[in-house]
């Protein structure tokens, strides 16, 4: 009987390590599922700086993202090596990063690892990569927050290919007109699909600097101020949920509205609650669920007990002026709410149980704002 064969999707997903390298839910699990479907996947090394906190130090760590690499490769994905952090703080722009540079990249290539990506948020690195590596693509990062033609042309000369900012993607006109000077200037267009962030976050860099340099060392003075990322003030504390239809994400179902121009559609993993879900929903263009469970950050908690239901959707919705520029300058007119109200269902299961979802991850987010015991401890000891 003649098997239908399987297209390749333009999906990238993100490497992580689960704390067990035979948890079900571990990358490697996922791969062995999509990646006859798959285009790239991402990932850290150890010891280069990238746009997430977590830190791989375990003995077994590169060995483990080696095989995992190893076995993408194998089934026709491309490799995309991050070095996309906000701030490299002292080692920017420095002798001792090039020379970090040219001993992973050296290291990959005799693994056979070498990557045909680099997704930076340095122009340094990516001149590192065209001296050096002229047949590795030099890709902008979406940190670099990329919203028109002029700011492409200004990289044009380090850049291969380029992920337009989230704060403008639904924004049709300004997608298909940053899609045809890609096209013309003989660029590539990629995106974020599932940023569960706000739009037009003025907390953005300030958030990304703090991964950028172990963003858990950040807590203790934010729960002494009270202070929570303004995400969480949103959707934990004051419940303006309707401020989650402003974000930037595209829904499954909507991303053929955007693939024909793009070259990558970039779907956050590496540390989203429910990594194998997401990649299921968007490689099948379809979704019966609660759309929060697909973004990362996760925001579901401030929802509870009810979910976004995502099949209630209109059909119009990515061109509708709510999914589009509206946002931009929102003068609160109601159209957000009125539709949260169709979209809005009662779980009556509760939504996270136990076994998919641990509270601790929450921290990456922001810290706990009650409790100050501890922190009053540690000053009491001469901290300040």
């Amino acid at each position: 009987m003649k098997t239908e064969s399987i297209k390749r999707t333009k999906f990238a997903v993100g490497h992580y390590l689960t704390e067990k390298p035979d948890d079900p839910l571990s990358f490697a699990e996922l791969a062995k599922k999509f990646a006859p479907r798959l285009r790239e996947v991402y990932f850290p090394w150890p010891g280069l700086s990238n746009a997430r906190a977590k830190v791989y130090n375990k003995p077994d760590d590169e060995a483990r993202i080696a095989a995992d690499l190893k076995y993408c490769r194998e089934h026709g994905m491309k490799l995309d090596i991050l070095a996309n952090a906000t701030c490299y703080g002292d080692t920017a722009f420095t002798v001792e990063q090039r020379k970090q540079i040219l001993s992973i990249i050296g290291k990959l290539d005799d693994m056979g690892l070498k990557p045909e990506i680099v997704t930076t948020t340095s122009p340094y690195i990516a001149k590192v990569f065209k001296l050096n590596f002229p047949d590795i693509e030099v890709r902008a990062s979406v940190n670099m927050r990329l919203r028109n033609t002029l700011a492409l042309e200004y990289l044009a000369p380090m850049y291969d290919s380029y992920y337009i900012c989230r704060d403008v993607q639904r924004d049709l006109p300004t997608f298909r007109l940053m899609a045809k000077w890609c096209h013309d200037h003989g660029k590539k267009l990629c995106m974020l699909a599932n940023s569960g962030c706000v739009r037009n976050c003025p907390w953005q860099v300030f958030h990304e600097t703090l991964l950028s340099h172990k963003f858990t060392d950040a807590f203790p003075e934010m729960d002494n101020q009270n202070l929570n990322l303004v995400c969480n003030q949103i959707f934990t504390q004051k419940k303006t949920l309707a401020d989650f239809l402003r974000c930037t994400w595209i829904r499954p179902e909507d991303v053929h509205v955007f693939e024909p121009e793009l070259e990558t559609i970039k779907l956050s993993t590496r540390e989203a609650k429910f990594p194998h879900e997401i990649v299921e929903a968007y490689v099948s263009g379809s979704y019966d669920g609660n759309l929060t469970r697909l973004m990362d950050p996760y925001h579901g908690f401030g929802f509870r007990p009810n979910r976004v239901d995502n099949k209630s959707f209109p059909a119009d919705w990515i061109t509708s002026g709510i999914a589009g520029k509206c946002a931009e300058n929102c003068t609160h007119c109601g159209k957000c709410n009125e539709l949260l109200k169709t979209l809005l269902k009662n779980d009556v299961a509760t939504d996270i149980q136990a076994r998919d979802f641990s509270i601790a991850p929450l921290q990456y987010l922001a810290p706990k704002t009650k409790n100050l015991k501890g922190i009053r401890a540690v000053q009491g000891r001469g901290g300040k």
